[in-house]
């Protein structure tokens, strides 16, 4: 437990971090695509790094979500199947070309209300431990079908809810894991790698994917010869899953434009100047303040230049919902969007949302900044009445 709740700890404080890195990664390379024409291999680069960011910033949420054991605004209904091939095209990539793949993808329904990133981590650990198993060559086989269980089923001595369930099987033809150690295996920190070869978190953190979904994983122990590891998750929906779509492409003269002057307050360069830099290339002009009091003061000295604050939640000293409460001090119709990559602790948190106007979780790209400045003109006033929306 003590372990857990260092680990938790620990990926809390490096993803917020790692987040506001990504947010100038991601934001960058979807404002330089619009400065690019489509089709060119500049272009195509940039929509990379934006696709590879994209994917980073799910992995960040994931693992802020493992730290609080939420992944309420992660889940949505997901094909297994494309999971399984998105995992089996980066383990062909990235692991030993010697181990060959086999999939059996049989199940009939394989729709799960799932975090799809989630998936993938779970099972590209398994890959990576069949493949750390294997270190000649060797065969990995992935297997789907179709469950349905009764009150009182049980698997490997676990008792199952009755209900219907996708099953994912992962068997490589390794040496197998010594009965002696079984036990151990999803403990965190537990390996039989040699120093500097393995954290001892891999087959732990399958394990609480696989808990934070409603599922389970076993180690069968009847398998001969090399591992077996069983997943099930249960089904969901109608059959029809969501993968992640294709990022839209970025035009500058499609996006919504402005005018007026923005606020941005955030303490971390990189997103700020992200902020100032994309709202300079929707129309608006931007100021930035490192602090809730710099940019207080700033209000103060000229409060009618301002037309909206970009707000960081995140800040030493005045942290942003202070902040907001002192801006309304100033001007209680000033719209006020709060920025942060605590998207589950704000999304989960309606005390929070209704003190500003709109919520832009970091990461994020040009147009959706565009988007939620547009969404912001609805302004509330202190009482609930509306107000006429102020021209940005």
């Amino acid at each position: 437990m003590q372990k857990m709740e260092a680990l938790g700890r620990l990926t809390g404080g490096i993803a917020h971090d790692f987040n506001n890195l990504l947010t100038g990664i991601l934001g960058y390379a979807s404002l330089l695509k619009t400065s690019l024409p489509e089709g060119s291999e500049q272009f195509e680069a940039a929509d990379y790094i934006e696709r590879a960011a994209k994917r980073a910033a799910h992995l960040t949420r994931q693992l802020l979500a493992y730290s609080r054991k939420e992944t309420a605004s992660l889940l949505r209904p997901t094909d297994v199947h494309h999971v399984i091939g998105e995992t089996v095209g980066i383990l062909s990539r990235s692991e030993n070309k010697d181990i060959r793949i086999l999939t059996r993808l049989e199940a009939a329904r394989f729709v799960v209300t799932a975090d799809p990133t989630g998936l993938i981590q779970l099972l590209l650990n398994l890959g990576v431990n069949a493949c750390d198993a294997m270190p000649g060559d060797g065969l990995i086989t992935i297997e789907t079908a179709n469950l349905e269980t009764a009150a009182g089923d049980e698997i490997e001595g676990t008792r199952i809810p009755a209900g219907e369930w996708i099953s994912i099987r992962v068997t490589d033809t390794g040496p197998g894991i010594p009965p002696e150690i079984r036990p151990m295996i999803f403990e965190p920190f537990f390996t039989t790698k040699d120093e500097g070869k393995g954290t001892g978190l891999g087959l732990s953190t399958a394990y609480n994917c696989a808990k934070m979904h409603r599922g389970f994983i076993f180690l069968e122990t009847g398998n001969e010869g090399g591992a077996s590891f069983l997943i099930l998750l249960p089904l969901s929906g109608d059959g029809t899953g969501e993968s992640e779509p294709p990022a839209p492409s970025a035009c500058l003269r499609d996006l919504p434009k402005g005018s007026g002057t923005v606020l941005v307050i955030d303490d971390e360069e990189i997103p700020r100047r992200l902020a100032c830099d994309m709202l300079r290339a929707l129309g608006y002009t931007a100021l930035d303040a490192a602090s809730g009091p710099i940019g207080l003061d700033l209000l103060a000295a000229d409060p009618d230049r301002i037309t909206l604050v970009l707000l960081d939640k995140i800040m030493p000293g005045m942290d942003g919902t202070e902040t907001r409460r002192r801006i309304r001090e100033i001007d209680p119709s000033l719209p006020v969007i709060l920025c942060s990559g605590y998207v589950d602790d704000v999304a989960s948190n309606p005390d929070i949302l209704k003190q500003f106007d709109a919520f832009l979780p970091k990461p994020y790209k040009l147009e959706e900044l565009a988007k939620i400045i547009r969404e912001a003109q609805t302004i509330r006033l202190p009482g609930g009445e509306s107000c006429p929306p102020r021209h940005l």
